[in-house]
């Protein structure tokens, strides 16, 4: 009996090292309201105001405010309170609660169009997501601009993706070109 009950408690404490358990709140796989797929108000191949592609204000091609190359103060090479590298606060290496390999984290998921997890974005501080893979390596940070986020490498390089607000609680995920790459963040 002593043994069965020692797999049980090691099979549960090892569960969560290979299954990140989302809140219902934040699953679009038993929310449907979450996911693009099913909700046309957050999928910005029905909704133009939440598609850079047709409005111009949540573009960084044609913004110049939330375009990282000509906005300094959005730009982690030229904004050191915004990059990982020299701002301690927001590095995983000296914050174990910015690093989803250690538990207790805040903040969303990335999901791929068959809403299943890609990534984390960690929540730093107000203007700062760090952003991991789906296996905890960290990829890249979101730089907060305006209502969108500009994602960046971990050198500080504008990768030119960035999110912009599925105006429902979420976001989805752009490249430089404005083609939503069918990944969203819940």
């Amino acid at each position: 009996m002593k043994t069965h009950l020692v797999t049980v408690f090691l099979y549960l404490a090892i569960l969560p090292l290979f299954a990140q358990i989302i809140p219902s709140n934040q699953n679009p796989k038993f929310n449907s309201s979450l996911n693009p797929k099913f909700n046309s108000n957050i999928n910005p191949v029905f909704n133009s105001q939440i598609n850079p592609k047709y409005n111009s204000n949540i573009n960084p091609k044609y913004t110049a405010n939330i375009n990282p190359k000509y906005t300094s103060s959005i730009n982690p090479k030229y904004n050191s309170d915004l990059n990982p590298a020299f701002n301690s606060k927001f590095n995983p290496k000296y914050n174990f609660q910015l690093n989803p390999n250690y538990g207790n984290w805040e903040g969303y998921y990335m999901f791929n169009q068959s809403a299943e997890i890609i990534g984390f974005l960690i929540y730093a501080n107000s203007d700062v997501y760090l952003y991991y893979n789906n296996d905890g390596t960290w990829m890249g940070f979101f730089v907060r601009a305006e209502s969108n986020f500009n994602l960046f490498t971990l050198n500080g390089q504008w990768t030119g993706s960035y999110l912009c607000s599925d105006s429902e609680n979420g976001y989805n995920l752009f490249d430089e070109g404005a083609n939503w790459t069918k990944n969203y963040v819940k």
